[in-house]
Parts: structure tokens; sequence; C-alpha cells
């Protein structure tokens, strides 16, 4: 009863329990950009959650295989509206996801089978990110299964790269197409440390054919700093819409 109480009061309050929120990524080319995508959690008991609050949990529940399924659905509908009514230009959006929806096939199955039902949207339209956790996994079924992602058509970006205890190394066998540096690479890349540290690692990330992007800046002179160390774009911080951009 409780729980059937709860769910009515939560669709007569008018708040929609999941929802998307977006952040544009700047490129400094003035290129057509890519938006990363999350999910919202909106709760009447704890109020809202944002992709940074839930998840870590979610990363070791089995709730993650429907977090990731539900998000690739909402996602594809909005791109569906957008191709349908003409709105914008967008080169991809991404979506985060976890090491254990990697596993075994898992992710590929759910887009191949969300992709049939949205059949306009082409999949490089959709950008898997994937955080750097994932290079203290076993290299080998890692390659293995972002390599059949790639055979699917997506976009792959790697996120939170360059943190001070990160495998670079570790990279050079995987195919990705962005890179999202990790807080304390840009911290570096913006200290007196940056031309011994932080241009070697955005050299060795373009020789991997990866755009780099600094995330969440806050300052224009912050913004400027990226630009000159030869980062290819970056996010201004809190910066979540929750229209499709």
């Amino acid at each position: 009863m409780k729980l059937n109480q709860k769910v009515t009061e939560m669709v007569e309050s008018g708040i929609e329990p999941i929802s998307l929120q977006y952040e544009r990524v700047h490129f400094f080319d003035d290129g057509p950009s890519i938006v990363r995508s999350f999910l919202g959690i909106n709760s009447l008991d704890i109020g809202a959650l944002d992709y940074p609050q839930y998840r870590f949990v979610v990363a070791r529940c089995k709730q993650s295989e429907q977090m990731v399924g539900c998000h690739v659905t909402k996602l594809l509908r909005a791109i569906h509206y957008k191709l349908t009514n003409q709105e914008g230009s967008v080169l991809c959006y991404t979506i985060p996801v976890y090491a254990r929806t990697l596993r075994d096939g898992l992710l590929s199955r759910i887009l191949f089978e969300e992709f049939a039902k949205f059949p306009d949207v082409p999949p490089s339209m959709v950008c898997v990110e994937i955080s750097a956790d994932i290079l203290y996994e076993d290299m080998e079924w890692v390659e293995k299964e972002m390599r059949e992602l790639g055979n699917l058509g997506v976009k792959i970006a790697m996120s939170e790269v360059g943190d001070e205890f990160c495998p670079i190394f570790r990279l050079a066998s995987l195919p990705f197409d962005y890179v999202l540096l990790d807080p304390f690479a840009t911290r570096v890349a913006l200290s007196d440390r940056a031309e011994n540290s932080a241009e070697w690692l955005i050299e060795y990330l373009h020789d991997r054919n990866a755009r780099v992007i600094a995330p969440g800046l806050d300052t224009a002179a912050k913004i400027d700093a990226v630009r000159e160390l030869d980062c290819d774009g970056y996010t201004v911080a809190d910066s979540y819409v929750e229209e499709v951009v």
C-alpha cells in the first residue's frame, strides 16, 4: 500500500521521476559540438539527484543495466524528435556507462535493440562515455568490448583521464574518439607544472587521434589557458540544462 501511495503521489505531483540533462561541449575550432547527456533522478523523498551524486552507487549494483537501458531509450527518443523536427546541429550525444554493463556484450546488445526501435537515428550520433576507471580492469576483455562498440558505429569517449594514479599507457590498445580530462589533470594544466606534464598528456592523446576536452571550467582565464595548451574544447562548470540542445 505504501508503494502504491508513493507512486500515486509522484504521478499527482507532476514530477518526472527520471529526466535527461545536457551539457554542451564547446570546441575552439567552432566545429560541430557534442553534448554530454545524463539522467537526473527526482524523488519526493530525497529530492533531485544528479549523475555525480548517484553514479558510484549505481556502478556497484545490478540496477546499472536498467539505468543505462533507460538512458539509451530516452536519449534516442530525444534525438529522433530533433531529427524529425530538424532542430539544431549536434555531432553526437554522450551516454555515461558503467564497467559492469560492458561485460559479455551487454551494452552492445542494449544499443543494438534500441537502435532497432529508432532506425532514423544514426549510431554515430551516440557516444559511449567510459570512465578511465576501466583501465584497472583486465584489458583483454575491455579492448574486445570497446571494439565491438566501435563496430556498431557508435563513438567512444574516455572520461576522467589523467588523475594522479591513472595508467595512461593502457590507453594505447583502446579505440576512442574523445577524452575528457580528470579534474586533477585540469588543475595541473592550469598550474606552473603544465609544460612538463599536461602538455605531454595532451600531445599523447592527440597522437591517439582523440579530441581532448577540459570539463568544468568556471572562468574565461581557465578557458584561455587550456586553449593555449592545445586542448580541443571545454565545458562550463554547472551548465546542465534539461532541454534538448
